[in-house]
């Protein structure tokens, strides 16, 4: 008798407790310009300039005379919000089905919001890389670093960074505390002998990001890893031209040397802030969701009211082109 193929037999269905999903796994915009929550959509932040603090005007007071005297101008930085939001909707169908025995490990409600917030955060993400990017820092639209980070002979990485370190100490009266580094750039540093050098004495002698903030007394080095399609979305979801979000140039590496505060507050020097109106229950981003009954679904949407700007531009300085000229 022959014996069943009880294998062959089986019905197949997806794993219950497994699924694939890509995303960014780390954002870092809010590391770079710190937030400013319960702000009016039209506020402005007061900047004294830094002319008059560093000016050395005390001097004697004969008896019988006055003091010298002097003053602070100012000047302010206007806010202006927008919302930025995004939608999902959710089929009765989508819920239904979800349920079913063989159905995909899925949470539709779930993952309509994750993904909504999702988008929300890329846009936020790729906004504060927009102004850094474009803006001009220490009096330069940036520096080009022609190709010198890459590890190689001629390396100008630790070089370029002291220089930079004491231009914004020099423009300003405060030392930068914080370096950033596009994805692609930190492996190349990895390899760099001038770094390597610097570090092989220590504990691990490998590479790190901490370890690249210990050799310029910093108080962190942030890496860039967030990317972005620029394809048009289809049908079949397999579109895909992949951009790194912190680069000026494709594939060619960026670097962002800056102060950053310990937080916002009175007389507090920083390159730049997100400036967060809150929604009616005062919470920073507004989840709404409606139903659409001729489509026989509900839609969630996640928006977020904010501008970002930059209110320290000599608080900062860029390196564009830094593995490749």
């Amino acid at each position: 008798m022959a014996v069943r193929d009880v294998r062959g037999m089986m019905v197949s269905g997806p794993l219950a407790n497994v699924s694939i999903a890509y995303r960014n796994k780390t954002y870092i915009g809010d590391r770079i310009f710190p937030i400013l929550d319960n702000v009016d959509p039209k506020a402005q932040i007061a900047r004294y300039l830094k002319g008059a603090w560093f000016s050395d005007d005390a001097g004697i007071r004969a008896p019988g005379t006055r003091a010298k005297r002097g003053g602070y101008p100012t000047d302010y930085i206007s806010i202006s919000t927008k919302e930025y939001a995004f939608a999902k909707e959710v089929t009765d169908e989508d819920r239904r089905f979800a349920q079913s025995k063989f159905a995909p490990p899925l949470k539709p409600d779930q993952d309509a919001l994750e993904f909504c917030a999702d988008k929300v955060d890329l846009k936020k993400e790729r906004r504060v890389a927009e102004l850094v990017l474009g803006s001009t820092w220490s009096g330069v639209a940036g520096e080009d670093a022609e190709g010198g980070w890459a590890a190689g002979a001629s390396n100008t990485f630790i070089t370029d960074v002291e220089a930079r370190i004491e231009t914004i100490r020099s423009n300003t009266g405060v030392r930068p505390n914080v370096l950033m580094l596009s994805a692609n750039v930190l492996p190349q540093l990895k390899q760099e002998t001038t770094v390597i050098d610097r570090i092989k004495y220590t504990e691990r002698g490998i590479v790190t990001a901490a370890l690249l903030a210990a050799l310029f007394d910093l108080d962190e080095v942030l890496v860039g890893d967030a990317i972005y399609s620029t394809a048009k979305e289809t049908k079949a979801g397999t579109e895909w031209t992949a951009k790194n979000v912190w680069e000026k140039n494709a594939g060619k590496g960026s670097a962002f040397l800056f102060y950053r505060p310990p937080g916002p507050g009175l007389k507090i020097p920083c390159p730049g802030y997100q400036a967060r109106v809150p929604y009616e229950n005062g919470q920073v981003r507004r989840v709404t969701t409606w139903r659409e009954n001729a489509e026989h679904q509900d839609v969630y949407e996640v928006a977020e009211e904010a501008d970002i700007v930059v209110t320290g531009a000599d608080l900062g300085f860029l390196w564009y082109d830094c593995l490749l000229t």
